[in-house]
């Protein structure tokens, strides 16, 4: 098989984005071709060539508002109206990662994608969503508080390789969600004292 991964992250290195890519990659085995694309370096050209061979596409990119990064929006619009003709057996899969403890919270960006594959007239497969993104660097995939995502990436692999189509599904990490939204609030209160606020601004209402 040829895959084509697609980060969508808005960064180039270091992201939540990439980790799920480069796990699933391990998952699906050597026998395959990759090639990875990024939304931000995004070329025509280059998309196109490398897409009309592939079997199947992943994208992965974080959540924004309930909804798709802006540049990987662009990305799906410019190649909507020609993607079908060059390659219609083409399967599509996307995995969603979010800042929120709950991955359902992805549910609505995921949909995004599947509408986006049916204007273009190539095959959905199957979203993931993964809640507590931020929590993807703190140990191996399939690991620790990872483990479910592991096993979550196991699930889509399989679906990879077989070509098989199925139900959006979401996980969360091994960790409760009290410590993760404590670790949070500690973040926050962190970042806000390096920049000269003090916690009470953090609550501050502006009345009009």
């Amino acid at each position: 098989m040829k895959i084509a991964f697609i980060n969508g992250s808005p960064k180039n290195t270091g992201s939540a984005s990439e980790l799920p890519l480069a796990a699933l990659q391990q998952k699906l085995g050597d026998s395959n071709e990759y090639v990875t694309l990024h939304a931000m370096k995004y070329d025509r050209h280059e998309f196109f060539d490398s897409i009309k061979d592939a079997h199947a596409a992943v994208i992965s990119f974080p959540l924004y508002v309930d909804g798709l990064p802006s540049h990987l929006l662009r990305l799906l619009h410019d190649v909507k109206d020609e993607i079908g003709q060059i390659n219609p057996s083409l399967t599509v899969y996307a995995i969603a990662n979010n800042g929120f403890y709950e991955g359902a919270q992805n549910r609505l960006a995921l949909a995004m994608i599947r509408n986006f594959c049916i204007s273009a007239g190539i095959k959905w497969g199957q979203g993931l969503g993964i809640g507590a993104g931020g929590m993807m660097s703190a140990a191996p995939i399939g690991h620790g508080p990872l483990k479910n995502i592991g096993t979550a990436l196991d699930t889509l692999s399989g679906n990879i390789k077989n070509g098989i189509t199925s139900e959006d599904f979401f996980v969360e990490p091994n960790f409760p969600k009290i410590l993760y939204k404590l670790g949070g609030h500690s973040n926050w209160r962190s970042q806000a004292k390096k920049n000269g606020l003090k916690r009470k601004d953090l609550y501050y209402q502006h009345e009009e």
